[in-house]
């Protein structure tokens, strides 16, 4: 791989430059300090609240009546220790930090990887902030899957070195980072394909005359590595059991049908058009290139698989993109601005400042109450804890996280946990909801003790003519409904 730098020739950057990077790193306030609407964030604080009252981690699901003794592995459980953390320090206001510093961690190491190979800190800054762009529905919520970019950002950096290097040895950090990730999320299996993909390249034949393989990359401690970082991830709590539930989301097919995080990209939205257009951009170049680089290619069609198949996953492709364009770019560049002590200080001033200024004004506390209480049913539950309601609540898939967490003393029917509820019933759920043909038998809704549901659903209006439910309560955001037996 060509494009490496010479520190000497390294210059201080310009005015114009200084500025752009600084509004680089003002973006991941921009990003993060935003009212807390995300649906899954309750549930995700709900577990990590039972996980620090027991001391333990679930084998089976706690939550509900359905998913009594049923097998649950709480495999985000680190990334909901850290983001609860946050909420018992600084309320909702800690949830969005949270996002904003793990958007200011990928920023600080995506831009850190682009400069290294473009040379170029204006070229680099300017595919960050494309990158930052085109990954804005990802990184604006406060999910686990923040630290899946992150990450993978720190992977490919490591990987890139060696290929750059030959220094194998820098292969031994990542076991480390795999250990975490697979506390964090399943989609560590992810990154684990990557080092897939990177052995493949060795193993194609070097001597084909098109292949730009980096000549100091050696199979055995790259296998080596892989095996450090599967037998890592089997050293969490679940040990080899964390592979249970990526088994089971391979084998998933109707969530792609009901949620919208897991289905196409809708191209409705600029940031989607960035993504193409990365993607679009590195491929071009790519095929441009007088050599093939394997890595490359197949880390790219990785990406567009995954991203096509589901928006939530982006940032994979969006990464390989920006990647592929750093690195073509790189055979022609041959320095690098450097910043001095005054410039990182002042852009360390002025990005403080602005998350100060978006935190005073976006996630102040009546502002965050004022988001929940217009997304969620927080008069509903705030009435069912006055009156004393006890028993089952019927709710859809969408506030079943929002009310496991707001009332913890009822049982709820549904959260957005599919692998305990299964397709079957969260189909059914959707169907009684939107007032389909045999609603009024839906077994779960007439066991409930209430219901709640949102003002506008189909249900809501039937239940006001049935005789089993009496309206209890009602405001411009839910209905609660107590069952009349």
């Amino acid at each position: 791989m060509k494009g490496s730098i010479d520190p000497a020739s390294c210059a201080a950057p310009t005015a114009r430059v200084t500025f752009l990077v600084t509004l680089l790193y003002s973006l991941p306030a921009a990003l993060g300090m935003r009212p807390v609407v995300d649906l899954d964030i309750w549930w995700h604080l709900h577990q990590a609240a039972w996980i620090v009252e027991h001391k333990s981690l679930p084998l089976t699901d706690p939550f509900t009546t359905y998913g009594v003794g049923k097998s649950w592995i709480a495999y985000h459980w680190l990334y909901e220790l850290i983001v609860y953390a946050f909420y018992r320090a600084f309320g909702l206001f800690g949830v969005a930090l949270y996002t904003t510093i793990l958007a200011l961690a990928i920023t600080v190491a995506l831009h850190g990887l682009l400069r290294r190979y473009t040379g170029d800190l204006l070229v680099a800054t300017g595919l960050t902030a494309l990158a930052l762009a085109a990954m804005y529905p990802v990184l604006s919520q406060p999910r686990p899957w923040l630290f899946n970019v992150l990450f993978l950002v720190l992977e490919l950096t490591v990987i890139l070195e060696v290929r750059r290097t030959g220094e194998a040895r820098r292969l031994w950090t990542l076991p480390p980072l795999f250990l975490v990730w697979a506390c964090i999320n399943i989609q560590f299996v992810y990154g684990l394909f990557v080092l897939v993909l990177a052995a493949v390249e060795v193993l194609i034949d070097r001597r084909a005359e098109r292949l730009a393989i980096a000549r100091p990359l050696r199979l055995k401690p790259l296998l080596g590595a892989l095996v450090a970082c599967v037998l890592a991830t089997c050293l969490t709590p679940y040990h080899v059991r964390i592979y249970v539930p990526v088994l089971t989301a391979v084998r998933l097919t109707d969530p792609f049908l009901f949620l919208a995080e897991l289905q196409a990209p809708p191209f409705r939205l600029i940031f989607d058009w960035i993504m193409l257009g990365l993607l679009l951009a590195a491929t071009f170049v790519l095929g441009r290139q007088p050599t093939i680089s394997p890595f490359l290619v197949s880390l790219l069609a990785t990406g567009a698989f995954v991203a096509f198949r589901a928006r939530r996953d982006v940032w994979f492709v969006v990464i390989a993109s920006v990647v592929t364009l750093a690195i073509t770019r790189a055979r022609s560049v041959t320095a690098r601005s450097a910043f001095g002590v005054a410039r990182t200080a002042l852009i360390a001033i002025v990005a403080v400042g602005v998350a100060v200024s978006l935190a005073l004004t976006r996630v102040s506390a009546s502002r965050l109450e004022a988001a929940v209480a217009e997304n969620f049913p927080a008069g509903a539950a705030a009435f069912v804890e006055q009156q004393g309601y006890r028993g089952r609540i019927y709710n859809d898939y969408n506030w079943g996280g929002y009310l496991m967490w707001r009332l913890p003393a009822l049982n709820v029917t549904l959260d957005g946990r599919n692998p305990v509820h299964g397709d079957a019933r969260i189909w059914a759920s959707i169907r009684t909801f939107g007032g389909a043909p045999g609603w009024d038998s839906d077994k779960e809704l007439i066991t409930a003790d209430i219901v709640i549901a949102n003002v506008n659903s189909a249900l809501a209006s039937l239940l006001r003519t049935d005789r089993r439910f009496k309206l209890a309560y009602e405001d411009h955001v839910a209905v609660v409904f107590e069952n009349r037996r």
